[in-house]
């Protein structure tokens, strides 16, 4: 058997800040502010990536 393989750490993603002036924006902010307050982590995730993926409109 061979060695196993380290993989490096990568760094923890940011949370995506909501355009200014987008309602879509405002509200994943929001939902994820709620989801903060009760620990609710995986709202918190679903939040980011939806912010992420959110743009196609803002270009």
């Amino acid at each position: 058997m061979s060695e196993p393989v380290e993989l490096p750490l990568s760094e923890p993603l940011l949370e995506p800040t909501p355009v200014e002036g987008c309602a879509g924006c405002r509200e994943l902010a929001k939902v994820r502010d709620r989801a903060r307050v009760v620990g609710d982590m995986a709202t918190i995730t679903d939040a980011n990536v939806l912010m992420r993926r959110h743009p196609e409109g803002h270009s």
